[in-house]
């Protein structure tokens, strides 16, 4: 045996070191794929938890939970003395100062003051800035479903005008026949209260309008 030995020492010691790393390189490889493994289960269950964590956004009165539906988009067409007249696209809570802001701003000659800044847009809507001193306002044909930002004639009655009851605030209805401070602060409380009027003849059911006012002011009222 020792001699056996001293003849292949050389050779048995390679051979045990081999086996040494191969043991080594096997039992590392074991291990990593067992790491791997558990990390896999780990990233799976963190998912599912997330999923069950994530809220949702309710849709409806039940509660019930869908995707976040677009808003609907708004065109205006902006004319007048803005730097850049124009249509332009906008969101249904943008005022009409958002949309003279998009339209670059109003020119140094603008009449901000015949205008209503504050006033909601709405889709194809006509918005119309006037210049300082002028008298003259360009005919602006009221589109369906739309509504227009244009200023009162000087000398001219709101029987010359056409007032869209679900747009206008309290000083623009009162370009109505008939309606005053406090007959148009009802009608704009009404509105508020129970939504858009979906016919001019809705009218009646506001405290202080009657018949006979009605037949006055339905040919200066819309409701589109």
């Amino acid at each position: 045996m020792g001699e056996f030995w001293r003849k292949y020492k050389t050779v048995l010691i390679i051979l045990m070191a081999v086996m040494f790393i191969a043991s080594m390189l096997i039992y590392r490889q074991i291990s990593a794929q067992g790491k791997a493994a558990e990390e896999r289960k780990a990233e799976a269950l963190f998912s599912k938890m997330s999923q069950k964590q994530a809220p949702t956004q309710p849709d409806n009165k039940n509660g019930q939970s869908s995707a976040l539906k677009p808003q609907k988009e708004i065109i205006v067409d902006i004319k007048g003395a803005v730097k850049m007249p124009g249509i332009y696209r906008m969101k249904p809570d943008d005022r009409v100062s958002d949309a003279i802001n998009d339209a670059g701003g109003l020119t140094v000659k603008a009449d901000e003051n015949k205008i209503n800044l504050a006033q909601k847009v709405s889709d194809e809507m006509v918005i119309y800035v006037p210049e300082k001193g002028t008298d003259k306002v360009p005919e602006i044909v009221q589109a369906s479903g739309g509504g227009a930002v244009t200023p009162s004639r000087p000398g001219t009655s709101g029987q010359d005008q056409v007032v869209n009851i679900n747009t206008a605030d309290e000083q623009e209805l009162q370009n109505l026949p008939g309606i005053g401070p406090a007959k148009a602060k009802a009608i704009f409380h009404y509105r508020e209260e129970h939504g858009p009027f979906k016919t001019v003849d809705e009218l009646t059911n506001v405290t202080g309008i009657g018949e006979k006012s009605l037949e006055k002011i339905k040919p200066s009222a819309t409701v589109n």
